[in-house]
């Protein structure tokens, strides 16, 4: 037998090895979060940016951490509700942004699609946003409140934000049946600059699911105006 033909089946057995170790990683919500954070600090495989929900922005591709430490983690959030509902209520927070943006700028509204368009929103716009828009995201809230505050933040300047990854992955969805969202929320304090101040921030886990559409477990990313 060759060494080539020695080598082969310890080349499978390695590849065999490390697939079925990214699949025990996918499917734990906390490997997920230490695989991102390590990816970070340059400990671990960059690969796990990848796990971003939306992708990974030139921003995140960028973003670096010089360590960190999970410190707590809450109780796991779960919340299954009505798709179609939800959406609706999406849409008439947006129909509400526009009008309110609208208004700002002095521009009308007449004939304008209920769906906003964010791309050139700035950070100052969004916080102008919230208080015209409050009643709307409030009632999301009231109906779908998981839904409302981690995955959509309809309660933040993120909402407006143009890569919320909340529109790209409601647009991949049907236009009705019951979804459930699950979220780990994790609390990470992290050392930063020459006196190694302490930060500590907010890391989410989530995981939505409705119909064929399941994200399985990603990291749900800031916004380019916010740190968390």
């Amino acid at each position: 037998m060759t060494r080539t033909a020695l080598l082969l089946p310890l080349s499978v057995a390695s590849l065999l090895t490390a697939t079925l170790a990214h699949a025990q990683t996918a499917d734990d919500p906390h490997a997920v979060a230490v695989a991102y954070l390590n990816a970070l600090t340059g400990a671990g495989d960059d690969a796990a940016r990848a796990t971003l929900l939306g992708g990974v922005t030139m921003t995140a591709q960028m973003y670096t951490l010089e360590n960190w430490k999970i410190e707590s983690e809450d109780p796991v959030r779960t919340e299954t509700g009505d798709l179609a509902d939800a959406k609706k209520e999406i849409a008439a927070l947006d129909k509400a942004g526009r009008v309110a943006l609208g208004d700002m700028l002095k521009t009308g509204t007449e004939g304008a699609s209920d769906d906003i368009q964010t791309a050139a929103l700035t950070e100052e716009d969004a916080a102008r946003l919230l208080a015209p828009t409050r009643s709307k995201a409030k009632a999301l809230q009231k109906a779908h409140p998981i839904f409302a505050h981690y995955l959509a933040r309809v309660d933040k300047e993120v909402y407006w934000h143009p890569q919320n990854p909340v529109r790209p992955l409601l647009a991949k969805t049907p236009a009705s049946g019951k979804y459930t969202l699950t979220v780990h929320r994790y609390v990470v304090i992290s050392k930063e600059g020459p006196r190694q101040v302490p930060r500590k921030w907010p890391l989410h886990v989530l995981r939505f699911q409705v119909g064929s559409v399941d994200t399985g477990w990603k990291v749900l990313p800031a916004s380019d105006w916010k740190g968390e």
